[in-house]
């Protein structure tokens, strides 16, 4: 009789050779260990199986994803972007009265107002200091934004001289951002300015 052992593939414990069970797979001390060991080896295969096929989709959906963004019009981006600054401005002036009729109402609806409108000067309508809280009906939608009292309130806030600024022409979005990584780096900037103050960002 052979003293010869080996080792069982499942349960990794030695056994007489002559004893094992061989099988095209391996070496086993029962039949129970066969089909244990099966199980095992389909379930690993199953799991990997899945595990690529979920690698795939996440970089497939990546992919896509990346192409949307890439095929996204610049007019898209511009207003994901100015909703961002416009929630920041509202956060910004949160404790602060209507620019240009001073109002403190809380039961009223509130924007946050261009003195140099977006479809005037779209050069600066990202700009922080061209946009503060005003209330929406009476000076932004009624009132077409207030603008003599809104130059009065920015020449007040940051001097006559920042009125001028802001008159001066600027090179447009497209020369600012030339790219739409570059205005997605901004709508990224803002996303984490909010989030940094306890605020969620809307999109």
């Amino acid at each position: 009789m052979s003293n010869k052992r080996k080792v069982c593939k499942h349960c990794r414990e030695y056994f007489p050779a002559e004893g094992m069970i061989k099988v095209p797979v391996g070496t086993f001390c029962k039949f129970d260990h066969v089909t244990l060991w099966l199980a095992e080896k389909n379930r690993k295969e199953a799991e990997k199986k899945h595990k690529q096929q979920k690698r795939v989709k996440v970089e497939s959906k990546k992919k896509d994803k990346a192409r949307l963004r890439e095929l996204r019009k610049r007019s898209a981006w511009y207003a994901d972007l100015q909703i961002l600054v416009n929630q920041y401005v509202k956060y910004r002036d949160t404790d602060k009265p209507c620019c240009t009729c001073g109002t403190t109402n809380p039961n009223i609806k509130y924007d946050a107002g261009h003195f140099h409108t977006r479809k005037a000067r779209p050069d600066i309508r990202f700009e922080l200091t061209n946009i503060h809280k005003q209330c929406s009906q009476q000076c932004n939608v009624f009132g077409a934004g207030m603008r003599n009292e809104f130059e009065k309130f920015i020449a007040e806030k940051y001097g006559p001289d920042h009125v001028e600024m802001l008159e001066r022409v600027r090179p447009p979005l497209k020369e600012q951002f030339p790219n739409w990584q570059d205005v997605y780096a901004e709508i990224i900037r803002y996303r984490q300015l909010l989030r940094s103050v306890g605020v969620k960002p809307k999109i």
